[in-house]
Formats: C-alpha cells, structure tokens, sequence
C-alpha cells in the first residue's frame, strides 16, 4: 500500500509541472514575454538596418548582423515555449488568452519553419472559421505557406523593399486578381497593382485605389 501511495504521489509530482503551463495566466505571462521578445528584436533589427542604411559604417554593420544572431536565438527560444505549450496542453482556447498572447503564438509559428507552419496552420483556419483570427493574420499565414509550397501569393502580405524604395512582391498568383481578393476581406488595395492592372469597371463605378 505505501509503495503505490509512493508511486502516485511521485507520478502527481512529474504531473503537475507539465500542467501548471496549461493553467491560462501561466500561458499568458510565458506567451507575453514571447511576444515582447519577437518584437523587441525585430523593432531593434530595423533601426539599426536604418543606421546602416543611412550611415554605413563597419560599426553599424557588426550591429545589424548581431541582432540577426540574437533574432535567431530569440526565435529558437519562443518556439521551444508554444511547441510545449502545443504538446502539453493541445490546441489552447484563444478566448482564455490575451491579445498578446493570441500574437505571440501566431507571430512565433509564422517566424518558425515550413513545417511548424504546415503542421499548425489548421489550428489557426479553425480561430479564422470561428472568428477568433483576423482576416489580414490568416492571409499572412495562408501567403508565407504559399511561398513554402514555391507558389505565388494571393493577397500581397509579403514584400521587401527595393533600392530605389518600391516593394517587391515576388511571385504572385493571378496579379490582376489580388486587390479583387484583398478588397473581399476587407483590405487595402494596394495602388502598384491597381497601376499595372487597373481595376475593371464594374455596375458604372470604377472601384477605388489605395493611398
């Protein structure tokens, strides 16, 4: 009798550690300081790509690839934290989450790997169908897995900056199409494409550009 007594009470104590992460404000204080640390790097990787930019320098340079190292680490770090999150506690409740929480998760799987964004997308389709996911944020996902599968995007959500200051969109599926798509879930046309395909008349009002 007191070696079961002894084996439950050591089997509840390797249990509750794993459980304690599912509680939800343990979830939204790790998922919290994820978001902030995504950001933080992020923001900081860009002002010194601006420094550089502006002001190239060995200096700024060292700089610029420091940060990415620490993006690296950074990111590696946030997903060891949702990948235990995921495994343990299943696909967590996004109404027992913050809003930051909800950001970091989803900002942590659209930085990670092809695979991560594959294997944790249908979480993410379920929040959208349930209205729980904002239509730009599913895109995003919808778009970057597009990428990864080597085909074109559809709503224009990934872009870098060109040396003389225009984005450039890489491959996109059907152009003349996007701003159709973007408009039906309430985006922004964007007015590159609405120049190089202008938008069709349609009932006698020609739709709209961006600013």
């Amino acid at each position: 009798m007191k070696k079961i007594l002894f084996l439950l009470l050591a089997f509840h104590t390797v249990l509750c550690p794993a459980q304690e992460i599912c509680v939800a404000s343990k979830m939204n204080a790790e998922l919290e300081q994820v978001l902030e640390r995504d950001q933080g790097l992020r923001t900081a990787h860009m002002l010194a790509g601006y420094d550089q930019q502006f002001a190239p320098s060995p200096e700024n340079k060292a700089k610029v690839e420091k940060i990415l190292q620490d993006i690296l680490v950074g990111d590696t770090k946030n997903r060891a934290i949702a990948h235990d999150i995921f495994n343990t506690c299943g696909w967590p409740d996004a109404k027992q989450l913050s809003y930051k929480a909800n950001t970091a998760l989803f900002l942590t799987i659209q930085h990670s790997s092809k695979d991560d964004r594959a294997k944790y997308f249908p979480y993410f389709e379920k929040l959208y169908e349930n209205n729980q996911l904002h239509s730009f944020r599913y895109v995003m996902m919808l778009d970057r897995m597009r990428y990864d599968q080597g085909l074109g995007q559809l709503y224009g959500t990934h872009f870098v900056p060109g040396k003389d200051g225009v984005e450039l969109y890489g491959e996109v599926h059907e152009p003349e199409k996007l701003n159709e798509r973007r408009e039906k879930i309430g985006m922004t046309r964007i007015l590159a494409f609405d120049e190089k395909y202008p938008p069709q008349v349609g009932h006698g009002v020609v739709m709209s550009k961006s600013k």
